[in-house]
């Protein structure tokens, strides 16, 4: 009797707990998720001049003779940078040069000699109209008068003469100048000139060595201010705004080694140009490029890599 009544109260009991047990929870995981703002984004960048920088070629190839500058010298546009050997040019600009001073006092004794005989044709044209006044009178005879025609024929002829030599003289000399100016040209290819305003970066040659034509000598920084180029994962890139403010550290380090001002932004999106040897990295993901003006980049090295962490919370 003892028995069946502990077998009741036992069922009794598990009833019990059966009636009591709590509802599961039917509300999907996302639901319970807290909402995180996101109010900072990170790209991976790198340190570049506001320009770009400008590569020093030679038109021609040749030897280096001469390097005028060295790195991190400021140089103004003109400036020679590098000469290659120029020494046949120079021969031959002196040579012309030579020929044109000769040639030039050649001209002006020419033109000394048509001046002459202008005016001995002028002189014997007024003689020739006073012995024809002469002659109507009956005061002068034929043969003088013919002779004095004939005096001033001659002097028309070697008049005219001398005119066209002068003339072909002066043809030539601006041949010889324009000669010249192309010697000079030939000369200046071989002088290696900055076109910018900027600071020698890098000189990629030596004194001696053999060069070739449109070969990269030197690295030219343009003057203006230091910028970094980022790329921006396509998650938040569209959350980027210019105005909004950066700093910029050294990639996995948190210290700050200049702020700056997001001044520009892309508007597509691209596929990863800046670096694309990290590991891990997925080809099918896409950047927007971000350019950051900086205001304190004398920490920072041109073509440093860097992390740029930009404010995205500010919306321009």
């Amino acid at each position: 009797m003892k028995r069946h009544l502990f077998i009741i109260a036992v069922a009794a009991t598990l009833a019990s707990a059966c009636g009591n047990k709590t509802a599961p929870d039917k509300q999907p995981d996302q639901d319970r998720r807290t909402k995180i703002t996101v109010t900072y984004v990170v790209g991976v960048g790198k340190i570049e001049p506001e320009n770009e920088i400008v590569p020093l070629a030679s038109p021609v190839g040749g030897i280096v003779q001469r390097i005028l500058k060295n790195e991190n010298d400021t140089v103004t546009p003109g400036m020679a940078v590098i000469e290659l050997d120029h020494r046949i040019e120079d021969e031959k600009i002196t040579q012309l040069t030579r020929g044109l001073s000769s040639y030039t006092w050649q001209i002006k004794a020419d033109e000394a000699s048509m001046e002459d005989y202008d005016a001995k044709y002028k002189s014997a044209v007024v003689t020739q109209q006073r012995l024809q006044r002469l002659f109507d009178k009956g005061a002068e005879t034929k043969q003088v008068l013919e002779d004095a025609q004939t005096t001033a024929t001659s002097y028309l002829l070697n008049l005219k003469k001398m005119q066209a030599v002068v003339a072909s003289e002066k043809s030539k000399l601006d041949q010889m100048k324009a000669e010249i100016r192309t010697a000079e040209l030939e000369r200046d290819q071989r002088i290696i000139r900055s076109p910018v305003r900027g600071k020698i970066l890098e000189i990629s040659t030596l004194v001696g060595s053999a060069v070739s034509n449109r070969e990269a000598l030197a690295q030219i920084s343009p003057a203006g201010r230091t910028t970094a180029t980022c790329e921006v994962d396509e998650m938040y890139a569209g959350r980027v705004a210019v105005g909004q403010k950066a700093w910029i550290r050294n990639v996995g380090e948190t210290d700050t080694l200049s702020t700056g001002t997001v001044y520009a932004a892309q508007s597509f999106l691209k596929k990863k140009s800046l670096f694309t040897d990290q590991a891990g990295e997925r080809e099918d993901r896409r950047v927007r490029e971000v350019h950051i003006m900086l205001d304190q980049p004398e920490k920072l090295l041109l073509n440093a890599r860097v992390e740029c962490v930009i404010d995205i919370s500010q919306q321009n």
